[in-house]
């Protein structure tokens, strides 16, 4: 099933010492490339979301925004730097000793000096961690239903403008299958009329040869013949479960390799319109199948 690059999700919880909510946003990009947005006592668990991501997506640039409100002053993991707090509270004291002056420090203002407060770590309650990883699983569902969704929109508009190209093939396969015949009597018209007016001597045999080089030249059965088999081959790869973006890709450079060889042999005006009609539908599949994982 293809998967769009391109999604949003969101989820949230709230408990009774927090709230919190992840929405995870996604566009194209060659390789999985996550972009995480949370506090920075959560950089321990990030390994382990990286890896529930991975379960989920193999391309795409992703952003992940984590919201996190702890309501419990237990949970806060701040603490007062002491040894710089008595440090600072010493020297003072010396200060007042050589000047003479009474000493009578106020702790209140401790809170205000931000150098002496400090996070002590990274989030060690399992009641939370567990709550933010399974937040963190309902907003990849969330996200990758939404991927789904678009997915199969650009999967049926790519069926319908495949169906197109094969159309294409076929009508460039009926006009192709009388050029051969035209192209040799024409060539042999001039040859023969060449001959003719120089008064030299054809040898048939010779002629003959030389008319079927020509005929091989301008056909073009062999690359329609892949050119089937190439679109073929999209169809089934939309039957796949894993990702089919690059293998679609891929498929779309090889038609149009094979297409372009066609509008350079068969030199007709009627078969290079249907190859400029083909390589425009086939750009417009190319840009389609860049926003598939």
């Amino acid at each position: 099933m293809p998967k769009s690059m391109t999604g949003y999700g969101r989820a949230s919880a709230q408990e009774e010492n927090w709230t919190l909510s992840w929405e995870i946003r996604s566009l194209n990009n060659r390789h999985l490339d996550l972009k995480w947005k949370i506090p920075p006592t959560c950089y321990a668990c990030q390994k382990e979301w990286e890896n529930l991501v991975r379960t989920v997506a193999s391309r795409g640039g992703v952003e992940l925004f984590l919201n996190l409100k702890l309501t419990s002053p237990e949970l806060q993991n701040i603490s007062l730097d002491t040894t710089l707090a008595g440090a600072m509270l010493l020297e003072l004291e010396r200060l007042a000793e050589a000047m003479h002056i009474p000493f009578a420090p106020d702790l209140n203002r401790f809170v205000s000096i931000p150098a002496l407060w400090k996070e002590s770590g990274a989030v060690d309650n399992p009641r939370l961690i567990a709550s933010l990883t399974a937040t963190l699983g309902r907003a990849l569902a969330d996200w990758d239903g939404a991927r789904i969704r678009e997915g199969l929109a650009l999967e049926a508009d790519l069926r319908t403008r495949f169906a197109s190209l094969r159309t294409l093939v076929e009508q460039i396969r009926t006009v192709s299958a009388a050029i051969p015949g035209e192209r040799l009597a024409m060539v042999k018209e001039r040859v023969e009329k060449l001959m003719a007016d120089s008064g030299i001597q054809s040898d048939p045999e010779r002629l003959l040869q030389e008319l079927a080089i020509i005929a091989d030249r301008v056909d073009v059965s062999e690359e329609l013949t892949r050119l089937d088999i190439h679109l073929q081959g999209i169809d089934e790869y939309f039957r796949q479960t894993e990702p089919v973006g690059r293998k679609l890709d891929f498929m779309v450079q090889e038609c149009f390799r094979e297409i372009n060889t066609c509008g350079n042999k068969s030199q007709n005006t009627r078969i290079s319109q249907l190859v400029v009609a083909f390589k425009a539908e086939l750009e417009k599949c190319r840009e389609q199948i860049q926003n598939l994982e």
